[in-house]
């Protein structure tokens, strides 16, 4: 009789547990739901190296996701040649422009990438008119956010990068996102 009230014992503190983690895990989950905005970063800075080479830093942010998988795709215009990168064929392209996949990695509650392109202007033109960065944000179901705040443009053979140090866009947490 003392072993199986030891197993029903073991037993009992299994199922406990196993209840005890569930209503915690749905508590955190609920509570990231209800008041926390999901928050969309992107900052993009110009570093020139030489004459005619600058390197474009770009830094992408999820800010409380809880969506596992978050891609963000970069898009620079084709008047402008990306010699460390090679083009990502994975997506629809705008006319006008060529594709980058950003390394989406998960960080806590965040989702966090950062590249360096090292651009060059196309051809022997001396000025460049501005033209808009874009960034996309989706997910495996759905388009979450696109941003074009950034313009590069080119200036008597100089690249030029016009916006603010960084841009942020909220939404509300949805189920789903």
């Amino acid at each position: 009789m003392k072993g199986f009230f030891k197993i029903l014992g073991w037993i009992c503190l299994g199922i406990f547990l196993q209840f005890k983690l569930n209503v915690l895990y749905g508590i955190v989950f609920l509570e990231n739901l209800s008041f926390h905005e999901r928050t969309y970063i992107v900052k993009i800075q110009l570093t020139p190296v030489r004459e005619e080479v600058n390197i474009l830093h770009v830094e992408t942010t999820v800010h409380h996701s809880l969506g596992s998988d978050y891609f963000a795709t970069v898009y620079i215009p084709r008047s402008y040649k990306v010699l460390n990168q090679n083009p990502y064929l994975g997506t629809e392209v705008p006319r006008g422009y060529q594709a980058y996949q950003m390394n989406m990695k998960r960080r806590y509650r965040d989702v966090l990438a950062t590249a360096d392109f090292l651009i060059i202007p196309r051809g022997s033109e001396k000025d460049i008119p501005p033209a808009p960065i874009l960034v996309h944000f989706e997910n495996l179901k759905q388009f979450l956010h696109k941003d074009a705040t950034y313009l590069l443009s080119v200036k008597n053979r100089k690249v030029q990068l016009e916006g603010p140090e960084m841009i942020e866009a909220k939404y509300p947490q949805k189920l789903g996102m």
